[in-house]
This record gives structure tokens, C-alpha cells and sequence, in this order.
């Protein structure tokens, strides 16, 4: 299953709309000076938006829990999960650290304020008890990955597999964080020439 907030990808999508009109007027007014000193800036931003809100996403398979975030990807198996909760956002401790999932937003006050008791009855808690808080409703973004990932854990911790040790994986993103600086430079570059 992957999760992605519905938020990012409209927004995203509306963002490159308007920046492809941009470039679009560059093209109907033969504006290569203005292209030149602006395309560099409009690609920052769609790249950015991009980056920040599309794709963000939190991915639960039968045996791992996959976190890619801006910067990094984290390949968590369920066997090193110790805690999940959804305070701001969903965030995960493992025997290696926190991780917290850009893509699974904690809900804002407004939809805080329209859930109900029934929003909480389906969850099923495991053998810990802890607190309910409003990002933990699965009819919400952080809930509904949650909930999904406490089931799979306690899953996992009900039928623990008798393989190697798991250990929590991380990858750095460097081509899109050298290209987020590429775009940078070019956009200051661009801007302060023009």
C-alpha cells in the first residue's frame, strides 16, 4: 500500500500548471532574455514543489515499512519498530532512531474538530496501551497509515519470522539534492543578472 496526502499532489499540479503558463508566455512573446533569467527560477520551484509535496510517501508492504521522505529513504522492517505515533505527523521509533513520514500529516484543527467517537472504533489497539489522539483516526492521513502499520506489527510481532536479524535501512537522496542545488544556483544566478 502507498500512502501519499491528496493535499501535495493537488497543490503540486496546480503549481506546475501555473509555471508552465509562465513558460508558456516566454514562448508566445519570444522572450529568450526573460527565459533565460526566470526558466532557471521556475524550474526551482516546480522541481521544489515536486519534491517537497508529490513525492513524499509512506509505503507498507507484509514485512517492511518504507518511509521516503525529501531527503532520505528508510526501509524499516517490523521486527525494529518499538513505537508509532501520530502527534504532528505519523512518526515511527525503531531500534535505530525516529522517523518521521513527511507523506502521513497529523489532521489540522478544522478536521480535528469534525471527528467523532465512531471515527475511533475501528482501531485495534496491540499489546501496549497508549493514548488516542486525533491524527490517530483512520479517516485521516497519519491515521489511515497508522493503522496500517500497527496491524502489520502486530502481525509481525504475532508470527515472527526465524530469518536473519532485520535492520533498518537508509538511503540518502543525492541526485535530488544535487539537483535541487543545481536549480538553486541557476535561479540566483539567473534572477540577480536579469
Amino acid at each position: 500500500m502507498v500512502f501519499r496526502p491528496a493535499f501535495g499532489r493537488v497543490l503540486t499540479v496546480v503549481v506546475v500548471a501555473l509555471l508552465l503558463t509562465a513558460v508558456g508566455g516566454f514562448i508566445y512573446t519570444a522572450d529568450v532574455n526573460g527565459a533565460l533569467h526566470f526558466g532557471p527560477l521556475l524550474a526551482f520551484v516546480g522541481y521544489g514543489t515536486w519534491l517537497l509535496y508529490w513525492r513524499p510517501a509512506v509505503i507498507v508492504d507484509s514485512a517492511h515499512l518504507i518511509v521516503i521522505n525529501v531527503g532520505r529513504t528508510w526501509a524499516i522492517p517490523f521486527a525494529c519498530l518499538t513505537a508509532v505515533e501520530t502527534r504532528y505527523a505519523l512518526a515511527v521509533t525503531t531500534t535505530a532512531g525516529k522517523v518521521t513520514a513527511w507523506a502521513a500529516p497529523a489532521p489540522g484543527r478544522h478536521q480535528t474538530l469534525s471527528l467523532s467517537l465512531a471515527d475511533f472504533r475501528s482501531l485495534r489497539r496491540g499489546r501496549q496501551q497508549e493514548s488516542v489522539r486525533p491524527g490517530d483516526a483512520p479517516n485521516t492521513e497519519s491515521g489511515s497509515v497508522a493503522f496500517v502499520v500497527r496491524r502489520r506489527w502486530q502481525d509481525a510481532l504475532d508470527n515472527p519470522s526465524a530469518g536473519p536479524a532485520a535492520q533498518v535501512t537508509t538511503r540518502w537522496h543525492v541526485v535530488s539534492l544535487a539537483v535541487t542545488a543545481v536549480l538553486l544556483v541557476l535561479a540566483v544566478v539567473g534572477v540577480a543578472t536579469a
